[in-house]
């Protein structure tokens, strides 16, 4: 989950190994054991109830950060409302600035999250690690 334009379905297919294609994703959509939200449901409080549903039936929770915007949606001790594992990501390392990237793993530590990865989608930097800590087998 990430507010919209965060990175969500970029990395989500840099994880899967699928070809980048950008698409804005309308609705909850599961991937083979990955799902994909809009960022709406992130950023409209009332929306926010439909990804605790969704992370009802998931084995961990990734909270996404674009360190290039502005707004932060992500609420803090927002990993709480889950019980479940929550991990971050920030996204779009290659545009972003050293300073902007440490803003961005604290506003996702300050929303709970356990474990932080810093990623950029296109190039795959940064995705040994998720992968490790998403696709356990």
């Amino acid at each position: 989950m990430g507010s919209i334009g965060a990175g969500k379905t970029t990395f989500r297919q840099q994880l899967m190994e699928q070809d980048i294609d950008y698409a804005k994703t309308q609705s909850i959509e599961a991937f083979d054991g990955v799902i994909d939200t809009p960022g709406e449901y992130l950023e409209y409080g009332r929306l926010r109830r439909a990804l605790q549903v969704v992370a009802y039936d998931v084995d961990t929770v990734v909270m996404m950060l674009d360190p290039t915007s502005d707004g932060n949606r992500i609420p803090p001790g927002f990993a709480i409302s889950f019980n479940k594992p929550t991990i971050g990501i920030v996204t779009k390392i290659d545009l972003a600035s050293p300073t902007q990237i440490a803003a961005a793993e604290e506003q996702l530590a300050q929303a709970g999250a356990e474990r932080i990865y810093a990623v950029d989608s296109l190039s795959g930097r940064g995705f040994d690690d998720v992968r490790e800590a998403l696709c356990r087998t």
